[in-house]
């Protein structure tokens, strides 16, 4: 079936949006630069298609997340570690894999840029958003984790898988530069490396 104009002005709108923002910073882009971008003719496109720029940040988001998502919950069902450490290391990776490895294609670098630029903006709150949309592989992720440190108080085990779902974005970045800078690092080294750094500080007995 044929897409529509309104398909692809808006499809055209979320492609322009993430690679400018991946690339400038979100600050820096306006709904001009998106709209021009996108080659709307429209001068209202993005409050017409979406309702305001911040839903079309939301939804450049979740688009490929949803994705991630539904591997994640794939690999975390295939974990069967028993020794509590191994399985930590083992979970990690298995959350993690799917986003790392979106680092593979150009649209996948940009979109992780994007997240980077996108997590640490005041207006929005990263882990409210995946929770309103639907992620339960996370909410699975995190009871099991718990269930691998049970010395650790719960409170302290939340604060700290929130921060590794934030330095985990580093991470892939990180891996994005090496991988644009010509290394040959493959993804399941970076999955490795990147998770074992995970799974260290989830498990730092607390002082």
């Amino acid at each position: 079936m044929p897409r529509s104009a309104h398909q692809d002005t808006r499809s055209a709108l979320l492609q322009s949006a993430q690679r400018l923002i991946a690339e400038r910073g979100l600050g820096m882009v306006s709904v001009k630069d998106i709209t021009r971008a996108a080659g709307a003719r429209n001068p209202s496109a993005v409050h017409y298609h979406f309702g305001n720029v911040e839903e079309l940040i939301k939804e450049v988001f979740t688009q490929r997340y949803k994705a991630i998502e539904r591997e994640r919950a794939l690999r975390l069902a295939k974990v069967d570690e028993a020794d509590p450490a191994r399985r930590l290391v083992a979970l990690t990776e298995a959350a993690i894999a799917p986003f790392m490895e979106t680092c593979l294609d150009e649209e996948g670098r940009l979109y992780v840029r994007f997240c980077l630029q996108f997590s640490t903006d005041p207006r929005f709150n990263l882990l409210e958003l995946v929770t309103e949309y639907g992620m339960p592989s996370l909410l699975s992720l995190r009871a099991q984790m718990a269930e691998c440190v049970p010395y650790i108080p719960g409170d302290v085990v939340n604060a700290r898988l929130r921060h590794a779902f934030s330095i985990s974005l580093v991470q892939a970045a990180d891996y994005v530069r090496q991988l644009e800078a010509g290394l040959q690092i493959t993804s399941e080294s970076a999955v490795r490396e990147a998770a074992a750094t995970l799974a260290g500080y989830i498990a730092a007995k607390v002082q």
